[in-house]
């Protein structure tokens, strides 16, 4: 008589600004395989669609299928797991995309969606900074800004997926311009793209930088940290202020919620001395003291791979396992 296969792997894949990380993940939370595409490398989004979904095939070919548990998606902006939708992806400009039944169409797998940060929060929850806590909020620094939220051991996204959106308050400079479109949103300052949009305005104004002689394409995030830690005074000043903007909207969803841990993530979190250190220590001066006494405010243990090892354990999730779709 045969033996089942008992499901030991899953599919995470994470859908940044300018990457989309794929990575196969055993039960210990360790990826052992992995492929990485860009959003945009055609023209058409059909094309790029059909790129990421080859680009999965050609991952699992070396496997049996029934290795593995449901495929997570993390994605930076709205979706709606019960129809399979990608509702809306500021950056990427994905709206109403069905991109569970494409990905579940191409690989025979159940495909399940969640924002980006949430996933972040669940795989920190399960094997990172968060783990044998209960509440616990996880913070994602990268191109964008949001807040995956965990209440009683269980993912919160609240009424319409949306829970820790944070990025959408309004508390930057209105001068900024988020990629929502609305002016002064908390991600249009407090975000690696929006620390580019702070030393373009800066520029604009009269600043005198070595920045401003890049060109377009070449004015990141990473290169205003370069040019800070080379002592660039606009550089500095533009991280101060993003700073600044962080520590408002972090402390109020800390003071909100009040979690076991506010859990710092995402790229621009590895940035120690200039950012990760300096904003620790504004959150702490500008928060309640139920958060300063209360609150442990961490950087992530997972790094920048806590978001696809949070999507692909989406099977440990009480409010996604046995929900395949």
């Amino acid at each position: 008589m045969s033996v089942a296969m008992q499901p030991d792997l899953s599919v995470g894949i994470d859908v940044g600004a300018t990457k989309i990380s794929l990575g196969v993940v055993d039960q210990a939370g360790a990826i052992v395989a992995t492929a990485a595409i860009e959003p945009w490398q055609y023209p058409a989004l059909e094309d790029n669609l059909a790129h990421l979904a080859s680009t999965l095939e050609e991952l699992l070919a070396p496997y049996d299928r029934g290795r593995f548990h449901d495929i997570g998606v993390g994605l930076p902006g709205t979706v709606d797991d019960a129809r399979g939708l990608v509702v809306y992806t500021p950056n990427l400009r994905w709206i109403d995309l069905p991109l569970a039944g494409l990905l579940r169409d191409r690989t025979g797998l159940g495909v399940h969606l969640v924002q980006d940060t949430a996933a972040a929060a669940w795989g920190e929850f399960l094997f990172g900074a968060g783990r044998g806590l209960t509440n616990v909020v996880c913070a994602t620094l990268g191109s964008g800004l949001a807040c995956g939220v965990i209440i009683n051991g269980q993912l919160y996204g609240g009424a319409n997926h949306t829970a820790g959106e944070i990025g959408h308050l309004r508390i930057a400079d209105p001068a900024l311009i988020c990629g929502c479109g609305a002016n002064g949103c908390l991600e249009a300052g407090g975000s690696g793209l929006g620390l580019v949009k702070i030393v373009r305005r800066d520029i604009g104004r009269g600043a005198v930088t070595p920045l401003a002689a890049l060109a377009p394409e070449a004015l990141n995030a990473h290169a205003i940290f370069e040019a800070a830690h080379l002592g660039d005074p606009v550089a500095l000043a533009a991280i101060n202020e993003m700073i600044g903007y962080l520590a408002v909207g972090l402390s109020a969803i800390a003071v909100s919620l009040t979690p076991d841990a506010l859990i710092l993530s995402g790229g621009l979190s590895r940035e120690h001395d200039l950012l990760l250190e300096p904003l620790i220590q504004q959150i702490r001066a500008v928060s309640y003291r139920t958060v300063t006494e209360n609150v442990r405010i961490v950087p992530a243990a997972l790094g920048p791979d806590a978001p696809l090892i949070g999507a692909a354990m989406l099977h440990r999730a009480p409010e996604y396992s046995g929900q395949s779709r």
